[in-house]
């Protein structure tokens, strides 16, 4: 009943959308984004170069979560006409996640559709790889959404990962560009380094105590239902805050922003203001799981370990695309008393993790992984072009 109600949407959609398809093409690159309401750091850094190189070219940003309140799903679908009226009149979209409005829609032939999926590399699978699973969408609603269709190019972050992310986006290798996110850039600007550490250190000061080891925590979100439950990851955590020696360490709990745990322990940091890997540039250690932020990780090099307390369910439920135990650079393990005795003895091999690093995340080709962006919109930009004047 539910997929024939979408189904019939869609072809109203699709009739609406007929009088957007109307209106010219201008020189214009729209970006869309629901992962938050605020601009994703790619994004950002794309654009500005754009703007830079062509300040001919319109930069549009619909930037909006759905939320999960009635009146929010109803401004989304007004927001989803914006959406619709700058597809039909774009060049080129860049997205981060999917969007409803570029793959239920019968799309202009010469619309060029990059997916610039938001977590760097391919960690816990997602999409196509885990339909009728706990976290996944159930497959008839994914065809009836026609879900992750119509892409031109879907961005890996190295060919290692490309066959991950054709599989959870059901495209095909031709389809794959390797091309790591923009963000990071981020990691080695200084100026951007210094400034997050000031602003980190003047919200929580003891942080500036060089007598203390920071330890940050990130464990991955992981929805209710199936085989998850938040409050096992908040037992866990619990578990894991009460091992920690506050004498010798400052502990950071970063929880995804959809999460709803929350610590009883004041010795802990349990912060939503700055991103995980802003406050990886504070830690002497990062406890991970299965999240993907351990891509960026390890381009810091920081030491990392892996609180894997739900190993066995979580594999089953959601599963990853690697060999987790072959391939993370760290130890593993449920227990969080041998977790702190590996990080007291600095248990980290700098050597594994350089071999993940390479593995798992392409070096960029100009010097900047902001530019080898820049540099393939700018080729895409020139086919279009090049296509008209024939």
């Amino acid at each position: 009943m539910k997929e024939k109600l979408i189904r019939g949407m869609t072809a109203a959609l699709n009739g609406i959308y007929s009088i957007f398809k109307l209106f010219p093409v201008k020189k214009k690159i729209t970006y869309i984004s629901r992962q938050s309401n605020v601009l994703p750091v790619d994004f950002d850094l794309v654009i500005r170069e754009m703007k830079r190189r062509h300040p001919e070219y319109q930069q549009v940003t619909l930037i909006k979560m759905i939320g999960k309140s009635l009146p929010e799903k109803i401004g989304y679908c007004f927001h989803m006409f914006r959406q619709m009226y700058h597809i039909a009149t774009s060049e080129m979209v860049v997205l981060d996640t999917y969007c409803i409005a570029v793959s239920v829609l019968h799309q202009r032939k010469s619309l060029v559709v990059i997916q610039m999926w938001h977590a760097l590399g391919a960690m816990k699978k997602f999409g196509y790889s885990i339909l009728d699973k706990g976290e996944g969408t159930k497959r008839s609603l994914a065809e009836a959404m026609q879900m992750h269709k119509n892409y031109t190019y879907i961005f890996s972050s190295s060919e290692f990962c490309c066959r991950f992310f054709a599989e959870a986006f059901n495209a095909s290798i031709d389809q794959m560009v390797v091309m790591p996110l923009p963000r990071l850039d981020l990691l080695f600007d200084p100026e951007h380094i210094a400034n997050v550490k000031k602003k980190i250190l003047s919200q929580y000061p003891r942080l500036a105590d060089k007598t203390k080891k920071t330890i940050v925590y990130a464990p991955t979100f992981r929805k209710e239902g199936g085989s998850f439950e938040e409050k096992e990851l908040e037992a866990a955590a619990e578990k894991l805050a009460k091992s920690i020696d506050y004498e010798r360490y400052n502990l950071v709990a970063k929880f995804h922003p959809l999460s709803g745990v929350k610590l009883q322990n004041e010795n802990v940091i349990q912060d939503k203001t700055y991103s995980t890997i802003d406050f990886c540039q504070m830690a002497d250690a990062v406890i991970l799981d299965y999240s993907a932020v351990v891509f960026e990780i390890s381009m810091l090099g920081k030491p990392m370990y892996f609180y894997a307390f739900d190993y066995n369910s979580y594999m089953e439920g959601r599963d990853v695309y690697i060999d987790f135990k072959k391939y993370v650079p760290g130890i593993i393990t449920g227990n969080p008393q041998r977790l702190m005795t590996a990080i007291d003895n600095n248990e980290s091999d700098p050597g594994q993790q350089k071999e993940f690093r390479d593995l798992m995340i392409s070096r960029p080709r100009s010097g900047s992984y902001t530019g080898d962006v820049a540099d393939f919109f700018e080729k895409i930009l020139r086919e279009q072009q090049e296509r008209k004047r024939q």
